[in-house]
């Protein structure tokens, strides 16, 4: 037996440990076990807006902390991103799915009974909260694991659940709450809430299944184990190989855009931008490769070797969160490393890296907590990278962030209130949610078509929506009719997509593919935080007012900040200080 492991050991190759997307098939019902979880968590989560002047009226307590039990709701189920992404590693996304459908649906529950604020804020926001992350980011996941050259729109399939959930979930609960009331109403949500684990069953694991190699392929693979041999003796001099690379960038004065092939045996690769006139064409924008340094020693055993178990083995390469893509929820197409590769299987071969084998492992403090697994604490070490903060790039995407999420979930808050102020019926007024929801549906779906063409920078796209967003919400206070709500809630649904959707495709551009889950598990932590305090802080400024024009303002102005901070990414200085930081790391 140890013999026929130890031969299954040298023919086993890193494509046949790692599962290829099928790009359809069970993945369709993957995307609406997407779509359905989708649909429960955002759409009861933007429609709290409903519920927040009853809430204020049966408990006799401020708008503003009322508004914390719908504000923990989204911020604990942003915050806990991190976490829920080392269960999914650790345990997949069918089982944690299930989990977090019973802890939110339980959360609610208890909700109903709550005898004060005080409960409800621990039972619905923070229980409730942490079920809709576990939710939540397994839904996400799950569609990127099926899917590479079909992502965009399978993607935006089940991202289309948020919008529609809350066009339903708004009418539905002014709808029931004249009916039952809100404690029967939150008891009625809690089974809706259990819907979720009938999705989590759809969310098939991909297995992975070896491919049957001829005796052609098997002489291939030894004569490219011994070219790679005859490669390392010329190059055993490593100063004359670093001298001859620092002669071509030197000559060359490229800009270098770093990426992250995710082979341990390889070395790291850079794609140094290049132009070239073609016939027939404009001057035309094409990546050199340029090996610059080896991340850990070369070898030529194969990777399952550095396992003692085989099965062990196969099971950590078919773990989703080791794929740096991901989150990455556009079209592959954009993405270097894809263009780079032969086809989709080697895409995902490259992209596939496991820290202490296809890369060295980073030191942290996740390493203290040897209570959990390996698994967990490799998606959490990186994920939770705060050292990413010292790119000038990121830092300003961080703060803008903060800024944005800050004043992104106000009106969703007090819009139904403010209507209902100025004597507009509560069923009208829960409909400009459902306006907001269905037009954030169109925008994202515009907004990543628009992503996609080769013309449309992402970061300028996003940025201009975010200063309409400001701008819209200065104008909110001078909607005096019902009709122009409606207008102010069309053009506010449609710009904040940008903000959601361009998420992944921004971090690529900027830091690259292989930055892409450290720098997502920061920003959902900024967006839930800010998601948190944001609307009690509108609510201490109605409060202090008396009126909801300067909460709006509030949330204007936080956009308008926003706005500022993603356009300084464009300026020169800071492109030219990440290319010569870039730089310094390639030469030490």
């Amino acid at each position: 037996m140890e013999e026929k492991e130890k031969k299954y050991n040298e023919d086993l190759d890193d494509e046949d440990l790692i599962p290829t997307p099928p790009d359809g098939g069970w993945g369709w019902m993957v995307t609406f076990a997407s779509l359905v979880c989708n649909f429960i968590v955002d759409g009861i989560g933007y429609a709290f807006g409903v519920l927040l002047p009853i809430f204020a009226e049966h408990f006799e307590e401020s708008k503003g902390k009322v508004s914390l039990v719908g504000s923990l709701l989204f911020g604990v189920y942003l915050c806990s991103g991190p976490i829920a992404s080392g269960l999914v590693n650790k345990f997949g996304c069918r089982p944690v799915t299930i989990a977090g459908s019973i802890i939110a649906s339980v959360g609610f529950l208890l909700g109903s009974f709550a005898p004060n604020l005080n409960i409800l804020i621990l039972t619905y926001g923070v229980l409730g909260g942490l079920g809709f992350g576990l939710i939540y980011l397994p839904s996400i996941v799950t569609v990127g694991f099926y899917f590479e050259k079909r992502r965009a729109l399978a993607t935006g399939i089940a991202m289309c659940g948020s919008g529609i959930g809350t066009f339903v979930f708004s009418p539905l609960n002014d709808y029931l709450l004249g009916l039952y009331g809100w404690r029967n109403l939150l008891f009625i949500q809690s089974g809706i809430i259990l819907n979720g684990v009938v999705c989590g069953m759809l969310m098939r694991p991909l297995k992975v299944k070896p491919r049957k190699r001829s005796k052609k392929n098997a002489l291939n693979k030894h004569s490219k184990q011994m070219s790679e041999e005859n490669r390392q003796r010329t190059e055993s001099d490593p100063d004359v190989y670093e001298r001859k690379i620092m002669t071509d960038l030197l000559s060359k004065d490229p800009s270098i855009r770093e990426i992250t092939n995710g082979r341990g045996s390889l070395p790291e690769v850079h794609f140094v931008s290049t132009k070239s006139n073609e016939s027939n064409s404009n001057m035309k924008e094409t990546y050199q490769p340029l090996i610059i340094k080896e991340i850990i020693p070369r070898t030529t055993r194969s990777r399952a070797d550095s396992q003692p178990s085989v099965m062990q083995h196969r099971i950590d390469f078919a773990r989703p969160m080791y794929k740096k893509d991901i989150f990455y929820s556009g079209s592959i197409d954009r993405i270097p490393q894809f263009r780079s590769q032969p086809n989709v299987h080697s895409y995902v071969a490259s992209i596939t890296s496991i820290p202490g084998i296809d890369e060295p492992e980073r030191s942290s403090l996740w390493d203290k907590c040897t209570c959990l697994p390996k698994t967990v604490t490799d998606i959490l070490k990186e994920m939770l990278d705060f050292s990413l903060m010292l790119k000038i790039s990121f830092f300003m995407l961080f703060i803008g962030n903060v800024f944005a999420c800050t004043g992104y979930f106000i009106p969703f808050s007090y819009i139904v209130d403010r209507a209902v102020q100025m004597g507009i019926s509560s069923s009208n007024a829960a409909f400009l949610l459902s306006i907001m929801g269905i037009t954030n549906t169109i925008g994202r779906v515009l907004c990543g078509f628009l992503a996609d063409l080769s013309f449309v920078n992402p970061l300028i796209l996003n940025n201009a929506m975010l200063v309409l967003s400001g701008v819209v919400l200065f104008m909110e206070p001078l909607c005096t009719t019902y009709a122009m709500l409606v207008g102010f809630s069309v053009i506010y649904g449609l710009c904040i997509a940008a903000y959601i959707s361009l998420t992944s495709p921004i971090i690529c551009d900027l830091l690259g593919i292989g930055k892409l889950s450290n720098a997502f598990g920061l920003l959902i932590l900024a967006r839930g935080v800010s998601g948190i305090y944001g609307p009690p802080l509108a609510g201490a400024v109605f409060q202090a007012t008396s009126n909801y024009d300067a909460s709006f303002y509030l949330g204007g102005g936080m956009y308008l900040l926003s706005a500022v901070c993603h356009m300084v990414l464009h300026f020169p200085c800071i492109k030219k200080d990440e290319q010569r930081k870039e730089l310094n790391i390639v030469l030490a």
